[in-house]
């Protein structure tokens, strides 16, 4: 009988503290909310979402996305605002901006992800609920660093 209860105890530390932590990122319960212009096609917008997610499969252990969304509109919006923010403070600086320069602000996006993590799974997150993280691609097929033709530039709030 004690036997048996430390074995459940075992497995459910391990569960917690072990599986959880090191599974990798759960879509399985992902919303997708994808608000396009003319800017990139749908299947544009897929294949950074495949880019994006290529990428947190393997940092983002122990965690669940809840919602991955892009609006071309408030991408736009932030967009311009950033770009703005470096042009009316010389000496500032922003990865955005520079890809910005770089690319065109036509070849730009931002992706807003809501998610959660386990306790003690990535280490830079707790284990609240996140809303709004956001991720910068830019849209260069022809470049050595690009994932399903799109450029990781950057990810935080």
């Amino acid at each position: 009988m004690v036997a048996a209860l430390c074995a459940i105890g075992f497995a459910v530390m391990a569960y917690f503290w072990i599986y959880l932590p090191n599974r990798s990122v759960d879509v399985s319960h992902t919303q997708y909310e994808i608000k396009t212009g003319s800017k990139f096609t749908h299947q544009q917008i897929d294949d950074a979402i495949g880019a994006m997610l290529d990428r947190k499969w393997t940092s983002w252990k122990g965690c669940e996305i809840s919602r991955i969304s892009y609006d071309e509109a408030w991408s736009d919006d932030y967009l311009r605002s950033e770009h703005q923010m470096t042009i009316d403070n010389p000496g500032s600086s922003s990865s955005i901006s520079a890809a910005i320069d770089k690319y065109g602000m036509d070849r730009v996006a931002i992706f807003r992800t809501d998610f959660q993590c386990s306790y003690g799974s990535d280490g830079s997150f707790g284990s609240g609920p996140y809303t709004g993280w956001m991720d910068t691609y830019v849209y260069d097929p022809s470049s050595p660093d690009a994932d399903h033709g799109w450029v990781y530039i950057d990810s935080g709030y």
